[in-house]
Formats: C-alpha cells, structure tokens, sequence
C-alpha cells in the first residue's frame, strides 16, 4: 500500500536537545489499561494537539520501525500513528499516518470512486477531494486541529493537518464497536455522529489506529514487482514474498486439490468441461504432463479428494471418478447426484463447489439461476449438506446468491468448533457502486437475503419487501461491489509468518464490463481476522490488470503442505505459487 503523510506540527525539540536535558529524564504518562507509556516529544505533541479525545491511549511504546523513507520512531494510538522525524526542520518532525486512507483501501473501498457533494449552504467543499463537510461535522472539524501558532481558536490549517481533507460523504455505517452511525471518512480520521451522547461527546473519533495496529508489524505493506517470461505485466506482492508460475498453457484452470496418493496436481476446467491433472514428472517444480481425467462433465469447476477418493462437482450432478487406466483417464464415474441446472438469464450461475466439511459431510455450493429471481427449487441460491455416498441431501444455507468459494475457520482456541464461511457475489444491474459482494458466516438454517434484499437487508426493488429482509443474515464483512470473489482458504500453513494464520485469502475474479466503467479487482486478498471476525483487507497479489490490460483473472486458491499458495487463472490458463522468502 502506498505511504504517505501530510507534514505536521511538533513541539519544542530544540529545548530536549539542550546539554542540560541530557542529565534530566524524560516525563512519561503511563495507561494502565494498556501498560504502555507516552516519553519526551511524543507526548508534548500529544498533550497540546488534543490528548485523549483525539489520539486516545497508547497500544505500544515507541519502536525503530522501517518505512518508505526510512528507519523512524514510531507509537500506535487508539486514534492515530505517531512518526518521529528528527532530520525534518522545525515543526515538522512528528508526523501522522494517513489511517484514514489506509484503512479505506485494506477494506477495498476506493475512495475516489465514492460518490462527490455538492456545493450547499453551510458546508465546506473541499475542491482537492470533491467531498462536502456539512454539520454535524463542520463544527467539529473547524473547533479542533493541531496548534501551530499558539494563537486563540483553530485556523483551516490547523484543522487542515489534523485530519486531512474528506474522503467521503456522510453515510450510515456499521463501525468496529458495532454501533450503526453516521459516519465520514476523511484522510486521518474516521468521523462518528452518536446523537444520544451529551454535549460535547455527540461527535466521536473512530478507533483508526486500534482497527489498524498489527502487533505483529505495525507498518503498512511494501510491495515489489516480480516478472517473468511471458508475463505482459510484473505481478506485484508484499515484501517478503515471492511468485512465480508453475503451469502455463492449460486450459481454464479453475479449483484444485491435491491427490494424497501421488502429490499430483487435480483442477477442473469449467470451459472445456474437463478434469484434468497436472504432474511434475522431473521434480523441478513445474507441472509438465497433463492428463486428461474426465470429459463431458459440464462446466465442472470444483473437485476434492474425499476420503481418498477424487469427487468432481459440475453444473448438473456430482460424480466420482475411480479405477484410473494408464493414460490417467477415469474408467468408472458414479453419479452421486443430481444438481439443478440451467440458467433464466444472462446472469444465471453454472459453477458447483465441493468440500468436505469437519462433520465429514459434503457440503455443495449452488449459485442462482438469475440475477433475481425467485427460484424453483430450494436447491439453488443455497448451500447444500450431503453424505459422502450422495444420501441425506439436505438444504443448509439459503439465500447465497453465489457462493463459489467457501471454507471452515477453526477456532483459535482449539476447542471452539470451527466456522464455516462464504464468499458471495451481490446482484447486478443496480449501479457500479452496487450491490457489495460480501463475506459472510454461514450457519445452518440462515437465510442470507435474496433475491429479496442485498447488502444489509435493503429490499431489492424488484420486490419492495422490507418484511422479507426482517430475517435475513447480514453480511459479515463487504467486498467492492462487481469484484466477483471466487477462491476463498484460510491460511494455516508454516510457510507464511504467523500473522496470517486464520485470515481468510480471496481470490477475485474481477469486475464485468457490463457494469462498472473502471475495471477493478482482478487479484488476491487478504482479509484479517481479529476476535474470530474480518476487519480488514489489503492485497497480497495484484497486476492481472494493469493500465486497462486485464491479462489474467484468479480464480482458485489451494495452501500446498509445505504452506506455499497455488493460484489459478483461468483466464490466462496459468498457475501460480505464492512463497513467502523472508526479508532479503
């Protein structure tokens, strides 16, 4: 992710560097609530710009942390990041993070796509971002700021470097306490308007720095470029990690999965309606032989090896494949059962997943017939439940538009049972900034909104039903809407650092020309977990589309054993494998 910072005010360095300071030690505040403490600079600048209403307490001490420009000191906020610049002249040698824009694109909301205000009475327009600050915020805004020229009351300048320009318009918005309220984004800080609160408390701070500190790091992504030969574009990825490709030439490679049997390589191809498998047969990481498993399967997209035996899902049946002759073919396909199929419109959904659950049971993904619809079969738009055999088939989840991938998070714990969670794909024909795709976690007998209501159960107006949505399970965490989210894993590999055990990694497949102006998505996510819930998302592959060159789109996602990820696009007919090499 991009780093930069507005320049902005500090205190009296001059004074702490006088010789007599030497023998005389640092005043500190300590926070018992958290255990860490405020020293020198950091906490004049913080005493005199607006102490705990505007930066609340600290989440760490002060640390030597690496950035874009260098190495520098640093102190998270419940509010904000403090940066310590002491080769910046007088008074910018503390700055603060952009948590604002930052936490914006971690979530994958691109602000300058957001809708822009309008000139109006008693609003401020700000001209550099498009965006209106309008009461209840303007009063705000314009009372508070940091101190530059010891002067009485805030100037725009002031105010300007405290919490940068808008980002968006006001909006209603569920934020991470869980309380639903107006709320504006602008560079630096998180507006929240809680009207039930005495005077002066109305108006709040969002915990920016508390929903964007990672103990772990702490420090926005660096990424790098990697090229390869026959790549139009290099791919991007964060520092640490590397990717290269290990299959290319193969027909729309969609899901994997591992044979236990052999290590061999098993996808299905959902344009030619094949299964193939893919091997390595000179041990030098590439997969050079293929293998043509089954044929006549249509649009199969998902297998699973199944208590050792390899399942493949397709748009009208579940089938497994057995007693395999010498050239890799298939000679025995059992129908297990039989899946809806067939599609109303443009928008009808012809991929099947299959996973085995913790319960044993198959799980099976069924994506609608339609954009919306109401549906003549329960078994579409759903989640279904079977026996490994085919038996027992049962509707869990309904209300999926299309939940093309999903998988079961386990509990930190190791007692809790593990949660099964879904990616699904929003509706069209409402605008490129709607509907969200969404993630959302599934349990059983829920029912997730459509075809009746999209988003937080706003009524499709194709229905106008509110008391439809009454129910309906709200989404978790969103997705930009049009992203298409196929492949969806969570990591609990060795290879990656401990971070990113039991986020969840998304693979999306990109936006349809038909309904955005600007193509976006086309890469693979990483969607942070915090208290067993999603909290944010940043990149972790991206540069499948690049100056309006979409060259390849993601589509399946597979953690080998060695913790190293599979990738595949089924566009450009390549795999990928993502590692993780450390700092070079």
């Amino acid at each position: 992710m991009r780093r930069s910072y507005l320049v902005l005010a500090v205190m009296l360095l001059g004074a702490a560097l006088a010789p007599v300071a030497a023998a005389i030690p640092p005043r500190m505040r300590c926070f018992p609530e958290t255990g860490h403490c405020i020293g020198g600079p950091f906490l004049d600048y913080w005493e005199v710009n607006g102490g705990l209403p505007v930066f609340g307490i600290p989440l760490d001490e002060e640390k030597l942390e690496q950035g874009t420009e260098g190495s520098f000191g640093t102190q998270w906020f419940e509010r904000e990041r403090f940066e310590f610049h002491p080769e910046n002249r007088a008074p910018y040698f503390i700055l603060l993070g952009r948590l604002g824009d930052e936490l914006l694109r971690r979530q994958g909301r691109d602000w300058t796509t957001f809708p822009k205000g309008q000139p109006q009475p008693g609003c401020q327009l700000f001209d550099a971002t498009g965006h209106s600050v309008c009461e209840p915020f303007l009063s705000y805004w314009r009372a508070h700021g940091l101190e530059f020229d010891g002067r009485k009351g805030k100037s725009f300048e002031e105010s300007l470097a405290l919490f940068g320009y808008p980002l968006s318009e006001p909006a209603i918005e569920t934020n991470s306490s869980g309380f639903t309220v107006l709320t504006q984004w602008f560079e630096r800080a998180r507006f929240e308007y809680v009207p039930a609160n005495p005077d002066p408390y109305k108006v709040l701070l969002g915990r920016l720095g508390a929903e964007a500190y990672d103990p772990t790091g702490g420090v926005p992504l660096q990424y790098h470029q990697v090229q390869a030969p026959g790549w139009p574009h290099p791919l991007e990825v964060p520092a640490g990690f590397t990717i290269d490709e290990v299959a290319s030439g193969v027909p729309s490679p969609r899901f994997m999965a591992i044979d236990p049997a052999d290590s061999s390589l098993v996808y299905g191809s959902s344009t030619t309606n094949q299964v193939v498998r893919l091997r390595d047969a000179n041990g030098d990481g590439r997969y050079d032989q293929t293998q043509i498993v089954a044929g006549g399967l249509a649009a199969v997209h998902s297998v699973a090896f199944i208590n050792g035996q390899l399942y493949a899902a397709a748009e009208d049946r579940l089938v497994r494949l057995s007693n395999f002759d010498a050239s890799g073919a298939a000679r025995q396909v059992d129908k297990l059962l039989d899946l809806p199929g067939g599609a109303k419109d443009l928008y009808g959904h012809r991929t099947r997943t299959i996973a085995q659950g913790p319960d044993g049971k198959l799980y099976i993904s069924v994506g609608s017939s339609c954009d919306v619809c109401v549906e003549d079969t329960p078994l579409r738009a759903a989640i279904l439940r079977a026996n490994p055999d085919g038996s027992g088939l049962e509707l869990f989840a309904s209300g999926l538009r299309n939940t093309v991938g999903f998988d079961w998070r386990s509990g930190s714990d190791g007692t809790t049972a593990p949660a099964l969670w879904g990616a699904d794909m929003g509706r069209n024909n409402l605008g490129q900034d709607k509907v969200s795709d969404e993630l959302d976690l599934i349990e059983q007998g829920k029912n997730y909104g459509w075809p009746y209501c999209y988003d937080d159960g706003v009524p499709n107006p194709e229905f106008n039903d509110p008391a439809k949505c009454a129910g309906a399970t709200p989404p978790a965490f969103k997705f930009p809407p049009h992203w298409a989210p196929l492949g969806l894993v969570f990591y609990d590999g060795p290879a990656f650092p401990p971070s990113y055990r039991g986020d969840a990694l998304v693979a999306f497949h990109g936006t349809a020309r038909d309904q955005v102006k600007d193509l976006g998505g086309y890469l693979v996510a990483r969607v942070r977990f915090k208290n067993g819930r999603p909290v944010a998302m940043e990149d972790l592959v991206r540069g499948w589309n690049a100056g309006g060159d979409t060259w390849g789109r993601p589509a399946g996602l597979l953690v080998l054993p060695d913790g190293s990820l599979l990738i595949s696009d089924d566009a450009g007919g390549r795999i990928y494998r993502l590692r993780y090499v450390g700092a070079r």
